[in-house]
Order: C-alpha cells, then structure tokens, then sequence
C-alpha cells in the first residue's frame, strides 16, 4: 500500500505546479516591458519548488526512477567506501543510494524505502550494503545490483548507530546542484517570490513598464 502521506504530497505538488504554469503564462501575456522579468521569477518558483517536490516524492517512494538515473548528488554526507573502491553514497534528501566507481563516475542508483526519513549506510566485507532508516528503524541489506537481499528490524535504536563514512563533494554539474539539495533548490524559488512581490509594488509606481 502506498504512503498516504505522499499521496497527499503528490496531490499538492499537481496544484502547486499547476499554480506556478498558470502564474507564469500570464505574465508572459502582461503588456508591460516587466513580463520578461515576471516570467524569469515565475520560472525560478517553479524549477525551485519543483526541486523541492521531486526529492520529497522521491523519498517518500511517490516517484522511482529507473536505475539508470542520476539524482544531482552535490555535497553529500555519510559517503562509505567498498572494498573494491566503489563510492556508495547515501542521498538522504530524495531517499536513494547511488553508486560510483573509483573515478566518481556514476554506475547506477536506486530507492531505499526510508520513508522520507534519514538513513545510515554500511558496505561489508564482500560488498553487501547494509542501510539503516531512521523511520520505522529497519534494517535493508542490498547487492550491488540494488537487489534487496534481505530485510529486518534494528536489533538497537537507530540514534546509537555509529555515523560512518565521510563528507564529500560529488562532481555533479553546476547547473544541478539546486536540485542536490532541498535547501537550495527552496532558496531559488524564494529568491523568485521574492522578486515577484517587489516587482507588484514597482508596478503600482507611475510610468513604470510603460
């Protein structure tokens, strides 16, 4: 059965984007000379709340993209390394595991199940990958292959786990990092709200846009 939560999430992202489309159309019909800056702050709201939306679907298992897809990694915590020198990072904003080789360059990528929550990550020995979650406190071991080999409870609390692995900034292109993050890609879309209500009050100016 799928989240309830994230079913409601995907319900307010549709209007939200919706919203947005519709914002951005009409100021593209404006017949002042502003509508080319209206539309440019309608288009950070929506790539920035869209941003935004996506990694939360994402983790809360709404949206699963295929394998072959890279999420925009960026700096990224809790980095552990195989033996054989594949990267496994954990990409705790959009809930997925990605795996690099030596040279960071990407292999494949999959869903954890965190639930929208955080999660810890471990590589044994032979290359198992063992992921712990913060909501609902399991305990996934994956090939890396992203076949769930197997699935139990923590035998202990999810806070008394060690933080293992490191922090490391993974080559991702500038343009994506906005979306690395649910930080950054919320602060695009603030800078775009507001300059669209500095751009209302302008408006209201005699002579302006004319």
């Amino acid at each position: 059965m799928r989240n309830p939560f994230g079913l409601l999430m995907a319900a307010f992202t549709a209007f939200w984007m919706f919203l947005c489309v519709r914002g951005l159309a009409r100021a593209l019909r404006a017949p002042d000379r502003a509508k080319w800056i209206a539309g440019l702050m309608y288009l950070l709201v929506l790539v920035g709340a869209g941003g935004f939306f996506a990694a939360a679907l994402s983790a809360t298992g709404i949206i699963k993209l295929p394998s072959s897809y890279e999420w925009p990694a960026g700096y990224v915590r809790g980095v552990v390394t195989a033996a054989d020198g594949k990267y496994i990072v954990p990409l705790m904003p959009s809930g997925r595991l990605q795996i690099y080789d030596s040279q960071w360059h990407f292999i494949r990528g999959w869903n954890v199940g965190t639930g929208g929550g955080n999660f810890k990550v471990q590589c044994s020995a032979d290359g198992v990958i063992e992921v712990f979650t913060a909501r609902g406190e399991h305990h996934y071991s994956f090939a890396q292959d992203g076949h769930l080999i197997g699935l139990e409870s923590l035998p202990e609390t999810f806070s008394s786990l060690p933080d293992e692995g490191q922090s490391v900034v993974v080559p991702t292109s500038p343009l994506l990092w906005i979306f690395s993050s649910p930080f950054l890609s919320w602060g695009v879309a603030v800078v775009g709200f507001v300059g669209l209500a500095v751009l209302k009050k302008m408006r209201h100016r005699p002579g302006f846009g004319s």
